[in-house]
């Protein structure tokens, strides 16, 4: 099991459980950091009623899709897209409603000023004021990166520029974004790359491939992986189980021959393979585990944190969130520790998000609140849930209905509108620019 850093708004922690709302490019490697072999059966009933109440509001939180977000580090609320009679829309961060409830999916963001929505299952494109930009024809279309977007007509995917005009034919069987000037393309089965004149450069012969980032991607032949450059050449052997392909890090998650270590972007191995389980480096320190307890290594491979632990976050504003290997406990409750390991807040949390802008959502039993950094409740436990703060605002959950808050509790946008479970249709979700 690979351990994903907790990024953004993909995770969250629900006792041993967690849940992890992937790129869909990446879903080969990412896995639940909570994947622990000592799992106690009997807290698994009641991980399913919180997650069963919870996974509906993060997953339409979730910002990280593929193919549908401009790159992570540039992201910023835009607003939200709403559901009204099984239509959606899209309003600013105050509640104004700039584009009425006329689309058949959810709006996730503005891409370089454009959005993807779809009528009669048809995709197209409009800007903030719902303008339609682009025609809505396609069958199927993606976010803008790097000026193009992926665009299918007739099961053939190709790249449109903002005029929608085609300027890299569909002839493709798939097709991700343009990322640091290269595109991955589908021709005959196998995945290779193109340039923004469609020029192949890299001849298709992978099963699966990442982008390119930083003059590096990852790719798979025949269940293993490795890293290639620009040129197509192998920067390594192709020969590990798994791979980090977020390449976030100068140091690179990888499995070889069922332990985790690291590797750089020339392919050399920096720390060993020797770990059962193993997360990415956040704030210079990973979670690591040789035999199901978990602790914090430094880059040096150094134990800067025993493991202690039967399951602990990545850290993030200097804390981390920690469950302690306590003999005879009846009650897994969490505790807050800082980078030296101590710990600053006192086991008593059930669930947490990561701390961000200096607050953490924290739950208590079934109920979602907001505490500071000294462990004090901002917002105390009410909500069914709450997702990550944005521009110090949050979704949260009462009931079926879902509204948004703002860091001082304050409701902002009525809490009025209504997930529909059945058919996957949410009420609210962030959408970033």
């Amino acid at each position: 099991m690979i351990i994903i850093a907790e990024n953004n708004n993909s995770t969250i922690s629900t006792k041993s459980k967690q849940i992890n709302n992937n790129n869909q490019n990446n879903k080969q490697f990412n896995k639940s950091k909570t994947e622990n072999p000592n799992s106690n059966n009997k807290n698994q009933i009641y991980n399913n009623l919180i997650i069963t109440i919870c996974v509906v509001l993060f997953i339409t939180c979730v910002i990280m899709l593929a193919g549908n977000l401009p790159k992570k580090e540039n992201l910023k609320l835009a607003g939200f897209s709403f559901m009204e009679n099984n239509k959606f829309g899209f309003m600013n961060k105050t509640g104004k409603i700039l584009i009425p409830a006329l689309y058949d999916e959810r709006i996730y963001s503005f891409s370089e000023k454009l959005a993807v929505v779809c009528s009669d299952g048809k995709y197209g494109y409009v800007d903030k004021t719902g303008k339609q930009k682009i025609k809505i024809n396609f069958d199927s279309a993606r976010a803008f990166s790097e000026n193009l977007a992926v665009v299918s007509v007739d099961g053939y995917y190709g790249y449109i520029n903002k005029k929608g005009d085609f300027v890299i034919p569909a002839k493709f069987e798939d097709a991700y974004s343009f990322n640091d000037g290269f595109a991955a393309v589908k021709i005959g089965g196998y995945w290779g790359y193109i340039n923004k004149k469609g020029v192949i450069k890299i001849n298709p012969q992978y099963d699966t491939v990442s982008n390119f980032s930083n003059g590096c991607a990852a790719v798979e032949k025949n269940g293993l992986w490795g890293l290639i450059n620009k040129k197509g050449d192998n920067i390594n052997e192709i020969e590990y189980q798994e791979i980090d392909k977020s390449f976030g890090d100068s140091f690179i998650l990888a499995k070889k021959d069922g332990n985790y270590g690291y590797i750089n972007k020339k392919g050399k191995i920096i720390i060993d393979f020797i770990y059962k389980y193993a997360g990415i480096f956040s704030e210079n320190l990973s979670r690591v585990s040789k035999n199901n307890l978990y602790g914090y290594i430094d880059r040096k491979a150094n134990f800067m944190i025993y493991a202690l632990y039967t399951e602990c976050s990545d850290f993030s504003e200097g804390m981390a969130f920690a469950l302690e290997d306590i003999d005879n406990s009846d009650t897994d409750l969490y505790c807050v520790i800082d980078k030296k390991g101590y710990q600053v807040i006192a086991p008593q949390f059930t669930g947490y998000r990561k701390f961000k802008g200096g607050v953490a959502v924290v739950s208590v039993g079934d109920k979602w609140g907001v505490i500071d950094k000294k462990g004090r409740y901002i917002i105390n436990p009410q909500y069914y849930a709450i997702s990550d703060f944005e521009s110090n605002l949050a979704i949260v959950r009462m009931g079926n209905k879902v509204g948004v808050i703002n860091k001082k509790g304050d409701i902002v946008i009525d809490i009025k509108y209504e997930n529909n479970d059945s058919q996957n249709y949410y009420g609210l979700s962030m959408v970033m620019e």
